[in-house]
Protein backbone atom coordinates (compact mmCIF):
# COMPACT_ATOMS: atom_id res chain seq x y z
CA UNK A 1 0.00 0.00 0.00
CA UNK A 2 1.35 3.66 -0.84
CA UNK A 3 0.57 6.64 0.91
CA UNK A 4 1.28 9.96 -0.22
CA UNK A 5 2.75 13.15 1.22
CA UNK A 6 3.32 16.40 0.22
CA UNK A 7 6.66 17.69 -0.44
CA UNK A 8 6.70 21.20 0.29
CA UNK A 9 9.89 21.44 2.78
CA UNK A 10 13.21 20.30 3.56
CA UNK A 11 15.06 16.70 4.25
CA UNK A 12 17.74 18.07 5.45
CA UNK A 13 17.49 21.93 4.18
CA UNK A 14 15.17 24.45 5.23
CA UNK A 15 15.74 27.10 3.64
CA UNK A 16 13.87 29.64 1.50
CA UNK A 17 16.15 29.77 -1.53
CA UNK A 18 15.51 26.50 -2.08
CA UNK A 19 11.63 26.32 -1.74
CA UNK A 20 9.67 24.41 -4.43
CA UNK A 21 6.54 23.67 -5.92
CA UNK A 22 4.21 21.29 -3.65
CA UNK A 23 4.40 17.99 -4.96
CA UNK A 24 3.57 14.13 -3.82
CA UNK A 25 6.08 11.48 -3.15
CA UNK A 26 4.93 8.07 -2.28
CA UNK A 27 5.48 6.11 1.61
CA UNK A 28 5.88 2.68 1.01
CA UNK A 29 3.85 0.48 4.52
CA UNK A 30 6.57 -2.02 4.05
CA UNK A 31 10.27 -2.71 2.93
CA UNK A 32 10.17 -4.00 -0.55
CA UNK A 33 14.57 -3.41 -1.19
CA UNK A 34 17.70 -2.70 1.20
CA UNK A 35 17.82 0.34 -0.79
CA UNK A 36 14.52 1.60 0.42
CA UNK A 37 14.36 4.90 3.26
CA UNK A 38 12.99 3.98 6.01
CA UNK A 39 11.24 7.05 7.82
CA UNK A 40 9.76 7.52 11.52
CA UNK A 41 9.10 10.10 14.19
CA UNK A 42 7.49 13.38 14.16
CA UNK A 43 6.14 13.19 10.41
CA UNK A 44 2.58 14.06 9.11
CA UNK A 45 1.25 10.96 8.03
CA UNK A 46 2.91 8.36 9.76
CA UNK A 47 1.04 7.11 13.43
CA UNK A 48 2.96 7.43 16.67
CA UNK A 49 5.64 4.45 16.75
CA UNK A 50 5.50 3.51 13.06
CA UNK A 51 7.74 3.39 10.29
CA UNK A 52 7.25 3.87 6.89
CA UNK A 53 9.54 3.37 3.71
CA UNK A 54 11.01 5.85 0.87
CA UNK A 55 11.66 4.02 -2.24
CA UNK A 56 14.81 4.93 -4.45
CA UNK A 57 13.00 5.50 -7.73
CA UNK A 58 11.01 7.93 -5.73
CA UNK A 59 13.65 9.73 -4.01
CA UNK A 60 15.27 9.74 -7.94
CA UNK A 61 12.34 11.47 -9.38
CA UNK A 62 12.56 14.79 -7.12
CA UNK A 63 14.95 17.85 -7.73
CA UNK A 64 18.72 17.60 -7.58
CA UNK A 65 21.36 18.86 -6.54
CA UNK A 66 24.84 18.71 -7.48
CA UNK A 67 28.08 19.48 -6.06
CA UNK A 68 31.88 18.38 -6.64
CA UNK A 69 32.55 18.08 -2.82
CA UNK A 70 36.17 18.69 -1.73
CA UNK A 71 36.30 18.44 2.04
CA UNK A 72 33.96 15.36 3.29
CA UNK A 73 36.10 13.61 5.84
CA UNK A 74 34.84 10.20 4.18
CA UNK A 75 36.92 10.91 1.20
CA UNK A 76 40.95 11.46 0.46
CA UNK A 77 39.89 14.13 -2.25
CA UNK A 78 37.17 15.94 -4.36
CA UNK A 79 34.08 13.61 -5.25
CA UNK A 80 31.08 14.40 -7.49
CA UNK A 81 27.67 14.14 -5.14
CA UNK A 82 24.32 14.82 -6.02
CA UNK A 83 21.17 14.16 -4.41
CA UNK A 84 18.42 15.83 -2.91
CA UNK A 85 17.67 18.90 0.15
CA UNK A 86 13.71 18.39 -0.28
CA UNK A 87 11.75 15.06 0.60
CA UNK A 88 9.40 15.62 3.81
CA UNK A 89 6.85 18.20 4.00
CA UNK A 90 7.15 19.00 7.79
CA UNK A 91 5.08 21.76 9.44
CA UNK A 92 4.71 23.29 13.14
CA UNK A 93 7.47 22.62 16.19
CA UNK A 94 11.30 23.00 15.36
CA UNK A 95 12.58 19.61 13.53
CA UNK A 96 15.78 17.77 14.70
CA UNK A 97 16.77 15.25 12.03
CA UNK A 98 18.41 11.96 13.01
CA UNK A 99 20.53 9.85 10.19
CA UNK A 100 20.58 6.23 11.43
CA UNK A 101 23.88 3.68 10.36
CA UNK A 102 23.45 0.61 10.03
CA UNK A 103 26.49 0.17 11.96
CA UNK A 104 24.87 2.01 14.86
CA UNK A 105 26.34 5.27 14.21
CA UNK A 106 23.81 8.12 14.36
CA UNK A 107 24.47 12.17 12.65
CA UNK A 108 21.99 14.65 14.03
CA UNK A 109 20.47 18.01 12.41
CA UNK A 110 19.18 20.40 14.40
CA UNK A 111 17.51 23.78 12.60
CA UNK A 112 20.40 25.61 12.65
CA UNK A 113 23.21 23.16 12.01
CA UNK A 114 21.04 22.84 8.90
CA UNK A 115 20.75 26.44 7.98
CA UNK A 116 24.83 26.77 8.49
CA UNK A 117 25.92 23.59 6.55
CA UNK A 118 23.68 22.84 3.86
CA UNK A 119 23.38 18.68 4.28
CA UNK A 120 22.13 16.83 1.81
CA UNK A 121 21.27 13.20 1.32
CA UNK A 122 23.56 11.34 -1.64
CA UNK A 123 21.90 9.90 -4.46
CA UNK A 124 24.67 9.34 -7.01
CA UNK A 125 28.18 9.37 -6.26
CA UNK A 126 30.53 9.80 -9.65
CA UNK A 127 27.65 9.55 -11.18
CA UNK A 128 26.60 6.00 -9.92
CA UNK A 129 23.91 4.47 -8.33
CA UNK A 130 24.81 3.03 -4.85
CA UNK A 131 24.57 -0.10 -6.55
CA UNK A 132 27.60 0.36 -8.06
CA UNK A 133 29.50 2.40 -5.35
CA UNK A 134 32.96 1.09 -4.66
CA UNK A 135 34.18 0.75 -0.86
CA UNK A 136 36.17 3.30 0.82
CA UNK A 137 40.32 2.95 1.38
CA UNK A 138 39.76 1.47 4.56
CA UNK A 139 36.82 -0.78 3.70
CA UNK A 140 33.62 1.38 4.37
CA UNK A 141 30.43 1.15 2.58
CA UNK A 142 28.60 4.19 2.01
CA UNK A 143 25.22 2.48 0.54
CA UNK A 144 22.58 2.40 0.47
CA UNK A 145 22.79 5.97 1.43
CA UNK A 146 25.12 9.00 3.20
CA UNK A 147 25.06 12.53 4.35
CA UNK A 148 27.54 15.04 2.89
CA UNK A 149 27.86 18.78 2.65
CA UNK A 150 28.60 21.26 -0.20
CA UNK A 151 31.19 22.60 1.66
CA UNK A 152 32.24 22.91 5.48
CA UNK A 153 32.63 25.68 7.70
CA UNK A 154 32.57 25.26 11.41
CA UNK A 155 30.26 27.37 12.80
CA UNK A 156 30.46 27.67 16.65
CA UNK A 157 33.57 26.79 18.97
CA UNK A 158 32.66 25.84 22.88
CA UNK A 159 35.94 25.82 24.64
CA UNK A 160 38.72 23.84 22.38
CA UNK A 161 35.84 21.88 20.69
CA UNK A 162 35.25 22.83 17.09
CA UNK A 163 31.78 21.92 15.41
CA UNK A 164 32.83 19.22 13.44
CA UNK A 165 30.75 17.79 10.08
CA UNK A 166 27.75 15.11 10.70
CA UNK A 167 28.83 12.76 7.75
CA UNK A 168 27.25 9.09 8.56
CA UNK A 169 27.32 6.94 5.72
CA UNK A 170 25.81 3.26 5.71
CA UNK A 171 22.24 5.53 6.33
CA UNK A 172 19.21 3.29 6.50
CA UNK A 173 16.60 5.66 8.23
CA UNK A 174 15.97 8.90 9.01
CA UNK A 175 13.86 10.10 12.59
CA UNK A 176 12.29 12.78 12.71
CA UNK A 177 12.15 15.04 16.56
CA UNK A 178 10.45 18.00 18.02
CA UNK A 179 13.91 19.58 18.69
CA UNK A 180 12.95 21.16 21.69
CA UNK A 181 11.42 18.09 23.19
CA UNK A 182 14.18 15.68 22.67
CA UNK A 183 16.86 17.56 23.54
CA UNK A 184 14.86 18.83 26.93
CA UNK A 185 15.71 16.19 28.72
CA UNK A 186 19.71 15.96 28.06
CA UNK A 187 19.53 19.79 28.87
CA UNK A 188 18.29 19.16 32.43
CA UNK A 189 20.29 20.13 35.08
CA UNK A 190 22.69 21.77 32.69
CA UNK A 191 21.59 25.31 32.23
CA UNK A 192 24.72 27.19 33.13
CA UNK A 193 28.08 27.54 33.64
CA UNK A 194 30.83 24.61 32.22
CA UNK A 195 27.91 22.22 32.62
CA UNK A 196 26.19 24.22 29.59
CA UNK A 197 29.45 23.70 27.90
CA UNK A 198 29.66 20.65 28.32
CA UNK A 199 26.13 19.79 27.06
CA UNK A 200 26.40 21.68 23.57
CA UNK A 201 29.89 19.62 23.08
CA UNK A 202 28.13 16.35 23.77
CA UNK A 203 25.16 17.05 21.83
CA UNK A 204 27.25 17.81 19.02
CA UNK A 205 29.87 14.57 19.20
CA UNK A 206 28.36 11.83 22.20
CA UNK A 207 25.20 12.21 20.81
CA UNK A 208 26.28 9.91 18.00
CA UNK A 209 27.12 7.13 19.44
CA UNK A 210 26.02 7.18 23.11
CA UNK A 211 22.35 6.71 23.51
CA UNK A 212 19.93 8.99 25.29
CA UNK A 213 16.84 7.56 25.64
CA UNK A 214 15.06 7.90 22.52
CA UNK A 215 17.91 9.74 20.63
CA UNK A 216 21.34 8.94 20.34
CA UNK A 217 23.50 6.44 18.37
CA UNK A 218 23.93 2.97 19.48
CA UNK A 219 27.68 2.24 18.41
CA UNK A 220 28.67 2.18 21.78
CA UNK A 221 27.57 0.00 24.70
CA UNK A 222 27.52 3.05 27.19
CA UNK A 223 24.82 5.26 27.10
CA UNK A 224 23.97 8.91 28.78
CA UNK A 225 23.32 6.73 32.01
CA UNK A 226 26.34 4.52 31.86
CA UNK A 227 28.74 7.73 31.04
CA UNK A 228 26.84 9.62 34.26
CA UNK A 229 27.68 6.81 36.42
CA UNK A 230 31.63 6.62 35.22
CA UNK A 231 31.53 10.91 35.20
CA UNK A 232 30.34 10.99 38.82
CA UNK A 233 32.15 7.86 40.29
CA UNK A 234 35.91 8.57 39.08
CA UNK A 235 35.88 11.81 37.30
CA UNK A 236 39.75 11.63 36.60
CA UNK A 237 39.00 8.32 34.62
CA UNK A 238 36.46 9.92 33.14
CA UNK A 239 38.50 12.93 31.71
CA UNK A 240 41.75 10.84 30.73
CA UNK A 241 39.24 8.26 28.76
CA UNK A 242 37.59 11.23 26.92
CA UNK A 243 41.35 12.78 25.68
CA UNK A 244 42.97 9.22 24.74
CA UNK A 245 40.32 6.33 25.33
CA UNK A 246 43.44 3.94 23.86
CA UNK A 247 45.78 4.79 27.27
CA UNK A 248 42.53 3.44 29.27
CA UNK A 249 41.37 0.81 27.45
CA UNK A 250 43.63 -0.32 24.54
CA UNK A 251 40.79 -2.08 22.87
CA UNK A 252 38.52 1.42 22.32
CA UNK A 253 37.32 2.31 19.40
CA UNK A 254 36.11 5.42 20.26
CA UNK A 255 38.38 8.43 18.59
CA UNK A 256 41.01 10.54 20.75
CA UNK A 257 40.16 14.03 21.54
CA UNK A 258 44.12 14.96 22.02
CA UNK A 259 42.93 18.74 20.97
CA UNK A 260 40.58 18.85 24.51
CA UNK A 261 42.00 21.46 27.18
CA UNK A 262 41.72 20.81 30.74
CA UNK A 263 38.62 23.30 31.10
CA UNK A 264 37.24 21.51 28.00
CA UNK A 265 37.53 18.48 29.34
CA UNK A 266 36.31 19.75 32.65
CA UNK A 267 33.22 21.21 31.03
CA UNK A 268 32.34 17.46 29.29
CA UNK A 269 32.81 15.91 33.04
CA UNK A 270 30.59 18.92 34.82
CA UNK A 271 28.28 17.88 32.52
CA UNK A 272 27.89 14.23 32.71
CA UNK A 273 27.86 14.56 36.67
CA UNK A 274 24.88 16.61 36.51
CA UNK A 275 22.75 14.02 34.06
CA UNK A 276 20.38 12.57 36.63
Amino acid sequence: MRLGILVVGALLVGLAAHAATPARIALEMQRSSPQDLEISGDVPGIPAGASRFLRYSDLSALPQVSFNVKDDSNFDGPVSLSGVLKVLGLTGSKQLIAALSSDGYEGHYTAEYRAQHHPFLVLKMGGKDPSQWARGADGEVFAPYFISHPSFTPGSHVLAHVEQPQVPIGVVKLRFYDEDVALAPLKAGAATGPAAQGYRIAVQSCLRCHRAGDIGGSKSPFGWPQMALIAQGNASAFGKYIVQPNRVNPEATMPANPKYDAATVAAITAYFQAVK
